[in-house]
């Protein structure tokens, strides 16, 4: 039996967030059309899930409707306040929260101590999809000071990516107990970040979706869906680890290699998180990838802090309903 069986095409999953975290926000989702609801564990504690997985059965989403995204091989930044960082500010990653770094630096509290392990001067690391960039400056007590090379907002579970080199991260104890408690609540979806091969196989659940975000996850694309039920291609980690001007290419590569089922994440309809319309380019390569036979989109800002998380949805479905 096929993951998809009982889905309307294009599939279309929602992320949940702050717009949409009460059953009413969450029902509305589900009455523009929405398929599978997501829940982004990387933001989320115990509480959350609960309350998350509460909301979204009572908004029409059971949890066979339901995906748990997990951060698999993903780093990401800690617990913080969120702050501003200037271009030339001197920061500090280090592996714990409560490190102390030199002087009077700005902590950044990193969640994987093999991600710091694998850094080295002049290594550009790049945060939030791109939004924040850092050079790597010289080690210090527990991490490495910084420099700010492109200005932006830091906030807490933001995700990093070391440019031009792949670190592989194993799975962290934390996947494991959030799978424990979404399959006793009866979920049985759930999708992997920074996937390989090696990670999948440390995930047992019934269903599971490689999220492909690494330049190196591309050139192993049959080895990854033969190991899951569907990818995801998302372009926001995938382009902040290979540089935005060579997504398109990579973006090519998967599309032309026939693999599937295929769902494109990351700034699918990106003007609906401040507009009630998308922009006529953004209809017309969503129009493209369906022509392209990807299976489904994941909307991620679009539904969990846009204001315009319905529409989003419907645009989809009435652009599929035109387009051959």
């Amino acid at each position: 039996m096929s993951w998809l069986d009982g889905l309307r095409l294009p599939v279309i999953v929602v992320t949940l967030g702050p717009a949409c975290s009460s059953p009413g926000a969450i029902a509305a989702l589900h009455a523009a059309g929405a398929s599978l609801a997501r829940l982004n564990t990387s933001h989320l504690d115990d509480e959350g899930l609960a309350h998350l997985l509460d909301a979204a059965e009572a908004g029409g989403f059971p949890p066979d409707r339901i995906v748990v995204d997990l951060q698999g091989g993903k780093t990401r930044l800690g617990w913080m306040e969120t702050v501003e960082v200037a271009e030339g500010d001197l920061v500090c990653l280090v592996a714990e929260a409560s490190a102390a770094g030199p002087g009077d630096l700005r902590v950044l509290p990193v969640d994987r101590p093999s991600f710091l392990g694998a850094l080295r001067p002049r290594d550009l690391v790049r945060i939030d999809d791109g939004r924040v960039a850092l050079s790597i400056v010289a080690a210090a007590v527990g991490g490495w000071t910084a420099r700010v090379e492109q200005a932006g907002t830091l906030a807490a579970r933001k995700g990093l990516a070391l440019v031009d080199r792949e670190v592989s991260g194993g799975l962290l104890s934390r996947d494991l107990e959030l799978v424990e408690v979404a399959r006793h609540r009866g979920v049985s979806r759930f999708a992997l970040s920074y996937a390989n091969p090696e990670l999948l196989d440390q995930v047992d659940v019934p269903e599971l979706h490689a999220k492909i975000e690494q330049a190196g996850a591309v050139g192993r694309l049959e080895a990854l869906a033969a190991a899951s039920d569907a990818l995801w291609l998302c372009r926001g980690d995938l382009g902040a680890e290979v540089g935005v001007v060579h997504l398109p290419a990579l973006q090519r590569r998967v599309l032309g290699s026939g693999v599937g089922p295929l769902l494109v994440a990351g700034q699918v309809l990106h003007h609906l998180t401040c507009s009630p319309r998308p922009t006529r380019s953004e209809l017309c390569h969503l129009a493209d990838l369906l022509r392209a036979h990807v299976t489904g989109f994941v909307l991620s800002d679009e539904t969990a802090i846009g204001p315009h998380g319905p529409a989003a949805v419907r645009w989809i479905r009435e652009v599929a309903a035109v387009t051959r």
